[in-house]
């Protein structure tokens, strides 16, 4: 197999870890693009600047994309500043990840809303293959992050603000980043994807998935979006708990169905692997 260069954009974070995981699976090297590069243990996997894209980008065979959680004003422009160094660097192929859904098509005045449109709008003028890809819905790893998961092991709350009684296809990391693996390699890939969990579950029923992983008791409760802003502000600061919280507010319209493809990673095979070994500590 010839073997090919990814550039993997916020490839430390959670969503980003997944994504080179398959893709070192699939046989890629990597190219992590990070604020701070540091020495890497695998081989084939090199951290370099995220303020040298251009020089990370050449060479590469693909590049996946993911912005930061960033709802200042100047965010639009890290689209920008992104798009230029993939048409120059003369990469042939991009992956944008959004993170979310499909981004709508005309800017609504969100900064970090409107870099995505941005980006997903202009990413077919700068490579020659583009696809946009996303969760259908909310990713498990939100029940893992630190202001939920000692919660819900703990005390057995799974607090989250959706309604307890409309099914969620709740989404592993590990799925989208098998999907956007597929992407890399696919002859003729979709302009747009969003990848969904193998079933779409009520709150009750992911508490049941879980609980049955992780060998305790565990209670769905749906919060306000305000009341979740405040469980994620001590870690992740006002700002960001508040746009993410806006997203629950003002949700976006259901995904087209015809975007969507789901993975195998079912909730609870998702609890055993990633909360059952922190159960006890």
């Amino acid at each position: 197999m010839t073997e090919t260069t990814v550039v993997v954009h916020g490839a430390t974070g959670t969503q980003g870890q997944a994504i080179v995981r398959s893709l070192r699976a699939a046989g890629h090297r990597i190219r992590a693009v990070t604020r701070n590069p540091r020495p890497s243990t695998d081989p084939a996997v090199q951290f370099v600047p995220a303020d040298l894209l251009e020089q990370a980008y050449q060479g590469a065979d693909a590049v996946v994309v993911q912005l930061p959680l960033d709802f200042t004003a100047d965010t639009p422009g890290r689209a920008d500043t992104i798009l230029a160094a993939l048409a120059t660097a003369g990469v042939p192929r991009a992956i944008f990840n959004t993170g979310g859904g499909i981004p709508p098509a005309d800017p609504i005045g969100v900064p970090f809303v409107d870099a995505r449109i941005r980006l997903a709008a202009g990413l077919p003028h700068a490579v020659p293959v583009a696809s946009v890809v996303g969760p259908a819905s909310t990713y498990l790893e939100n029940l893992a992050a630190p202001w939920s998961h000692r919660l819900l092991l703990d005390q057995g709350e799974l607090r989250y603000p959706l309604p307890a009684s409309v099914p969620n296809p709740w989404v592993a990391a590990a799925d989208l980043g098998a999907a956007i693996a597929d992407l890399i390699t696919a002859s003729t890939p979709p302009a747009a994807r969003l990848v969904a969990g193998p079933s779409a579950l009520t709150g009750p029923e992911l508490a049941a998935e879980i609980e049955a992983a992780i060998g305790r008791p565990v209670r769905w409760h749906t919060i306000e979006p305000a009341e979740y802003a405040r469980m994620l502000a001590p870690h992740l600061g006002d700002t960001i708990a508040a746009g993410i919280a806006g997203a629950y507010t003002n949700p976006a319209p259901p995904p087209n169905p015809a975007l969507i493809t789901h993975g195998l990673t079912s909730a609870k095979a998702w609890a055993a692997e990633t909360l059952l070994p922190h159960r006890d500590a």
